[in-house]
């Protein structure tokens, strides 16, 4: 009799282990779904982030060109009337709207958050993250005579600068090494 409890024990167990075993089957394909299913999702969520950066990338860049136009076009108009009245005979007018737009157009800079590169002639140094080289200058012919070589004596075109960027360096000239170059009239930049 035992021998008969033991062997439908051992059938239960039996069917209990395929059981778990169909189980744990079922469950391993559908953790592996769960994770098919992740990636695939992971996926989407990424190619959609990239997309909405695009967009707002481009948003942004026209935003700032709208915000530019928006700026230059009253400039740009004050110009075109001027040259309409086309009377350039009285060299004070024409100086004083020449003034007047300079103004308007380093005030619209301004506004975007540009600023002019503060050179100090005959005192700063040739920089060449800041400064672009235009000239070099001998003593003889140099406004400030006595300064140092590579020491910036004349600004020839202001620079600007965006935040910590150069969008445009200051154009300088710079106090030049007395050398056989100089000489012979080589003008090179440092």
């Amino acid at each position: 009799m035992e021998a008969g409890l033991d062997d439908d024990r051992l059938e239960k167990m039996a069917k209990l282990l395929e059981e778990i075993a169909e189980d744990n089957t079922a469950s391993t394909g559908a953790v592996s779904h769960l994770l098919e299913n992740q990636a695939a999702l992971r996926s989407d969520f990424v190619r959609e982030l990239d997309a909405l950066r695009e967009d707002l990338k481009g948003a942004m860049v026209f935003r700032a060109l709208k915000d530019l136009c928006r700026e230059l076009i009253p400039p740009l108009a004050a110009m075109e009337a001027m040259l309409k009245q086309a009377d350039f005979t009285d060299g004070v007018t024409v100086h004083s709207h020449v003034d007047s737009l300079a103004v308007t157009l380093r005030s619209v800079l301004g506004r975007l958050g540009v600023e002019k590169i503060s050179v100090s002639p005959g005192q700063e140094t040739f920089d060449s993250t800041r400064h672009l080289c235009v000239r070099l200058c001998a003593a003889s012919e140099s406004p400030f005579p006595t300064a140092s070589p590579r020491t910036v004596v004349r600004i020839v075109e202001d620079g600007y600068m965006l935040g910590d960027r150069v969008l445009h360096p200051a154009k300088v000239e710079v106090q030049a090494e007395l050398s056989i170059n100089d000489e012979v009239g080589i003008r090179r930049c440092p």
